[in-house]
């Protein structure tokens, strides 16, 4: 045993060193048998292991992109859902006036563009949160956080198409897009 740990000191062989020579020491002697004896099957389990963590990260991207969407889309609901309701109260009455269609029109418009600009404002500090890490990692010339922050934004915009495909339609019912206002 002393002569194994004086030959180790003669190879400047830190514990970072060993660990990576064993695993690969490890890896180069699983590949031989797997091609010798066991008729590559350890290759084609690799093959499935590796699509199953593929798989896991990305519904971990998923999840995360989601989160920071969801969150900015809770923030902004409230302001939203005021609007909403206010807009269908009003669009229900019996007696609706020009001036009140128009003051409906102007408060939804400015209430819209608040509750728009909150949203994307608390989605960029989520953004910015979740990103940190990859972005310091960016400057160091690697592919790997860019290839990440992509896969993250594409979700952040699927998720965002989807929240508008389901609210178009609740906007557009209202009696101020509505050619027939009842007047």
């Amino acid at each position: 045993m002393d002569r194994f740990k004086n030959l180790i000191s003669k190879l400047d062989l830190r514990k970072e060193k060993v660990i990576s020579l064993l695993l690969t020491f490890v890896l180069t002697t699983l590949i031989f048998l797997d091609n010798n004896y066991f008729d590559h099957l350890l290759l084609t389990s690799t093959y499935y292991f590796s699509m199953a963590f593929l798989a896991v990260l990305l519904v971990a991207i998923m999840l995360l992109a989601g989160h920071a969407v969801y969150k900015s889309a809770i923030h902004a609901s409230v302001g939203f859902g005021v609007l909403i309701v206010l807009a269908q109260t009003y669009c229900n009455l019996e007696t609706k006036t020009p001036d009140g269609i128009e003051a409906l029109n102007t408060l939804w418009t400015i209430g819209f563009i608040f509750i728009v600009y909150e949203f994307f404002n608390k989605l960029q500090e989520a953004y910015k949160a979740h990103t940190r890490p990859l972005r310091e990692d960016i400057k160091t010339k690697k592919w790997e956080p860019v290839l990440l922050m992509v896969i993250y934004s594409v979700f952040i915009l699927v998720y965002i198409s989807l929240i508008t495909k389901v609210l178009t339609p609740i906007v557009l019912d209202l009696c101020i897009y509505k050619s027939d206002i009842g007047l």
